[in-house]
């Protein structure tokens, strides 16, 4: 995943447009797109960073306006040389520069008052680098709520099944029904640095400890479910709840997210309440403790 895919807006990404309709859409405006448009756009048709949205290509599915619309009616002022790419929330417009019909990848911003800001960036990952704002690290992000029906949690990469061997994953007994809130933590370059849930809607202030036995993945995804339901549930696609901007989401029996190291063995905590049952796990997938 690119650090540009990776930042998309949760609700933003849609199915990406074909290398024909991408042609099609050059034609119309008389263009060639850059390279890391072309790349975005064949993953997702349009896409939201921050306030900034880019314009969708014309496809098979329909949309209300896309970028060749979107350049028929310029805004005044705007220069010739400049075809409008996004704008945010306030009308800005965020463009390509014309250059014997290829679209260099230098991306410009226009406001309609103060004209072409002074410094562009060198590339669309470098605009939303620069102008888009990035999590906070260690800060908790809530990602939602979900059941624990049974008293059992199992800590797993979600492609393995119950019958895999022990060592690959890990079964907690003793786990406090109800619901469950999910969350994770990020690390400076916006990887999911932990996954954890806890009992409640409030964080549990007690202390983590450490379990002997970390988790195997194989597939770069982790989650922890009610044990129940995760056995019924074997043949759900965990990979498109993953694929927002989160890199991360839940299902009505749990929570999965990217190991955001990739494959390998990861440390599980977890935290007891006064009763001795567990009320909060979490996995760490970048230990700096």
């Amino acid at each position: 995943m690119s650090k540009l895919t990776k930042r998309l807006h949760a609700d933003s990404k849609m199915p990406g447009v074909s290398a024909v309709e991408l042609r099609k859409a050059e034609r119309a405006l008389g263009v060639l797109f850059p390279d890391e448009y072309r790349d975005l756009f064949l993953q997702t048709n349009g896409a939201q960073f921050g306030e900034w949205s880019l314009y969708p290509v014309a496809s098979r599915q329909a949309v209300l306006q896309d970028i060749v619309r979107h350049n028929e009616k310029r805004p005044a002022g705007l220069p010739d040389d400049l075809i409008c790419i996004g704008e945010n929330l306030t009308g800005d417009k965020l463009c390509y520069r014309i250059r014997k019909r290829f679209l260099q990848e230098l991306v410009f911003r226009w406001n309609e008052k103060t004209g072409i800001a002074k410094y562009p960036s060198s590339s669309l990952e470098q605009f939303v680098e620069w102008h888009v704002p990035k999590r906070k690290m260690n800060q908790v992000y809530r990602l939602g709520r979900f059941m624990v029906e049974s008293n059992e949690l199992i800590v797993t990469d979600p492609y393995y099944g119950l019958e895999e061997d022990t060592d690959l994953q890990l079964i907690l007994s003793n786990v406090k029904s109800g619901s469950w809130t999910a969350a994770t933590i990020y690390t400076e370059d916006e990887w999911v640095k932990q996954l954890l849930v806890f009992e409640g809607d409030k964080k549990w202030s007690g202390k983590w400890r450490r379990q002997d036995q970390p988790i195997s993945t194989d597939s770069a995804l982790a989650g922890i479910f009610d044990r129940t339901a995760y056995r019924q549930n074997q043949a759900m696609e965990f990979e498109t709840i993953v694929s927002s901007d989160d890199q991360a989401g839940i299902v009505s029996f749990g929570a999965v997210s990217s190991s955001g190291f990739g494959d390998g063995l990861y440390d599980v905590d977890i935290q007891y309440d006064v009763s001795r049952q567990i009320v909060g796990v979490r996995i760490d997938f970048a230990d700096d403790e």
